[in-house]
């Protein structure tokens, strides 16, 4: 991962490039995905098969630390297994390859003891000496092999092993309240020494990473297709995995292609048997022709636009005030989503640590808004229904997010609202290469769409909207009062305190400064075929595969 947090969200996002596979034929209204088997079958509830998965995205570097793009989450997710696990169902932390963990009182020392017998798909223990190997290169990078430190990480620490009694201490130089969280992330992968030690340019090759998890990948063609296969041994689930042993499957074979349609008729023509991201539209139907909707919000960030104080008329709290009040997501959920997709509450998703409604700061008012637009100064028409200062027209420009396939009809129904109360809104379009570097970067731009599950809350807050951060917002340190909310988390390392900190800071943000505003909780949607089944999700919502299973 970058050496910065600004960095690192810039690499993700930039690197989430959509891809449509070459070759691709329709046949009779089927799509087919040239080059793909169909979907392996085995006895009901059985062993083996092949399934064929289908994903909107490549997947970018197999790098765990620059591992920050959602497709390459979801490949990481099956190849590595984690020292701590953060249970699905409870959002509870729980024990995975750490057996046990304690912390001393004031966060600085911790102690893990790490589970016996546990192997890498090279056949390599992962042990004390191999953890505390991890540990040390995720926190300092490795400048030789041209590897950067994980931003997620504290800066310094030291680990010390006992072999005889399978620990683990940790010294912290410095409390850091997120370190736990951290370690549940799918960038805290565990690896063996072989891909430590590897040249940069190997580890970023998905057959080169070598996880204890219940998955390796033994081919892979760029942006064409990747093959997991079943590791015989595993046998080191977390206990909340409904599956404890190896996979049911034999192989994965890890199509990515954007095309919606393509998707969706490999799926219903047999020739894939998963699916990630479908139309809205079409989840009820499918639910209907007995195909399985699996969907879940995971922990984290909710969607959310920051607004630029930086940009006018955005300068103005007020007209912030008035977008929060503008928009009708009751209205857009009914029109565009299904009952899979829901309303944000707040810049933190439902389920995460420290997560407080703030929902009645931005609820739908549009008599508020046109209020809040008048006392601004806002208080003239123009021949199209916009409102005017001083002849100026009310005008906003963003750009449609590229990484949500529902963006288009979302921020077409909020520009229709906006102009029901007198704003304008410009809609701009990029591709997916150039979004990041230049919608980021146009000074015109009033606000933009972000975030996305995180481990964390406190390090995906610090990561938007800290001075140390990308600061989105562009205080540069200036509202110290909000600088000092972030930065008093890292150290409350009392779950009590920092909790209490995270609601002042969703306040502060949402209610108090009108900072961001919050849009729809990241819904995940996968879509399985009949005869597939079992697929859970992590408490991100990435897919867990290890117990699906395919049957005629």
């Amino acid at each position: 991962m970058p050496s910065s947090p600004l960095e690192s969200i810039a690499t993700r996002a930039f690197s989430r490039r959509r891809f449509l596979v070459g070759s691709v034929l329709g046949v009779a209204g089927t799509t087919l995905l040239a080059g793909c088997s169909p979907t392996g079958t085995t006895a009901s509830g059985g062993k083996g098969g092949t399934l064929t998965y289908v994903d909107p995205e490549i997947p970018t570097s197999a790098q765990v630390q620059e591992s920050g793009t959602w497709q390459t989450r979801d490949l990481i997710q099956n190849l590595t297994d984690r020292l701590v696990n953060r249970n699905p169902t409870t959002f509870e932390l729980e024990p995975w390859i750490a057996e046990s963990w304690t912390r001393s009182d004031d966060g600085r020392d911790y102690v893990f003891v790490i589970r016996d017998g546990v192997t890498y798909s090279d056949g390599s223990p992962l042990d004390v000496e191999n953890v505390k190997r991890n540990l040390e290169w995720q926190v300092t990078g490795d400048t030789k092999n041209g590897v950067s430190a994980n931003s997620q990480f504290p800066r310094a620490i030291a680990v010390d092993v006992d072999a005889a009694t399978r620990q683990v201490h940790v010294h912290l130089d410095t409390p850091y309240a997120p370190f736990l969280n951290v370690l549940t992330s799918w960038s805290a992968g565990l690896v063996a020494n072989a891909t430590i030690a590897a040249p940069h340019d190997e580890q970023v090759k998905y057959t080169r990473l070598i996880g204890s998890g219940p998955f390796r990948v033994t081919s892979e063609d760029y942006a064409q297709k990747y093959v997991l296969e079943r590791r015989a041994d595993y046998a080191w689930a977390p206990a909340s995995a409904r599956n404890q042993g190896e996979a049911r499957l034999e192989r994965i074979v890890w199509v990515p292609t954007e095309d919606d349609a393509v998707r969706l008729g490999a799926v219903t023509s047999g020739q894939a048997g998963i699916l990630r991201y479908v139309e809205p539209r079409e989840e009820t139907a499918l639910a209907r022709q007995g195909y399985t909707i699996v969907a879940k919000t995971g922990v984290g960030l909710s969607n959310q636009w920051f607004l630029r104080t930086t940009t006018p008329p955005l300068d103005d709290p007020d007209v912030r005030r008035a977008l929060f009040h503008a928009i009708d997501r009751k209205q857009i959920l009914t029109e565009i989503y299904t009952p899979n997709w829901h309303a944000a509450t707040s810049v933190l998703a439902p389920h995460t640590f420290g997560y407080k409604d703030v929902s009645a700061a931005f609820a739908y008012d549009p008599d508020q808004a046109e209020s809040l637009l008048t006392t601004a100064g806002w208080t003239g028409r123009d021949a199209d229904g916009y409102r005017t200062r001083g002849g100026t027209r009310l005008h906003l420009k963003t750009y449609i997010d590229v990484y949500d396939n529902t963006a288009n009809a979302l921020f077409q129904n909020v520009q229709a609202q906006f102009k029901d109360v007198g704003i304008e809104l410009e809609l701009n379009r990029l591709d997916y290469a150039s979004y990041w570097g230049k919608a980021f970067a146009d000074p015109e731009v009033g606000f933009l769409r972000v975030g996305w599950p995180h481990p964390d809350p406190t390090v995906g807050l610090i990561e938007y909207y800290s001075k140390d951060g990308s600061d989105l917002l562009g205080l540069k340190g200036s509202d110290t009062t909000l600088q000092r909310l972030l930065d008093d988390q890292l150290l409350a390392v009392d779950d009590a305190e920092r909790a209490a900190l995270l609601e002042q800071t969703q306040d502060y943000l949402v209610t108090e400064k009108a900072y961001v505003l919050p849009i729809l909780d990241d819904s995940q949607v996968f879509v399985a075929r009949p005869g597939v089944s079992g697929l859970e999700l992590s408490d991100g919502a990435l897919p867990l595969f290890s117990g699906v299973s395919v049957s005629a």
